[in-house]
């Protein structure tokens, strides 16, 4: 008994020392403390431009009957047929993206033979209340830089 009293006095000893560390900080974990730290974050958009969607639609189709569609969808998956004639429709009708993409195949099996998109064209266009009055707007591509010196 002379020896547990010890041994009692220095777990007890230990288990209260312990309590104290842990209700400060520690230097790892997450802490309530740290929302005062975060950053506050603003949602702000500069956009300049609109995006005009045209009315009418547009098929693009990939083809094996042609020997540039047959060397296109040789030994590619349909995922990578779809996001083939996406980009190709894209740069053919020189738009930024086709709104609402529908996707009709023809395959043999695991080979895609015909791959065809059809979506509706969007463009962007520089906004009237953001256009200064001394510039013309342009297609996305010019920038107009005008230097009075007065």
């Amino acid at each position: 008994m002379a020896r547990i009293i010890p041994l009692i006095a220095l777990l007890a000893t230990l288990v209260l020392s312990s309590c104290s560390v842990m209700s400060g900080t520690s230097r790892t974990g997450a802490h309530s403390n740290n929302s005062y730290r975060a950053p506050r974050t603003y949602i702000e958009s500069a956009n300049d431009y609109a995006l005009d969607i045209e009315p009418d639609g547009v098929t693009y189709t990939i083809d094996i009957s042609t020997p540039e569609g047959a060397a296109k969808l040789d030994k590619i998956s349909l995922k990578d047929a779809e996001d083939l004639a996406l980009t190709e429709a894209v740069i053919k009708y020189n738009c930024a993206m086709l709104v609402n993409p529908q996707f009709t195949n023809l395959m043999n099996g695991k080979r895609v033979l015909r791959i065809t998109v059809f979506g509706f064209p969007a463009r962007y266009r520089a906004r009237p209340d953001n256009v200064n009055d001394n510039s013309t707007p342009t297609n996305n591509r010019n920038i107009n830089i005008n230097i009075n010196s007065n």
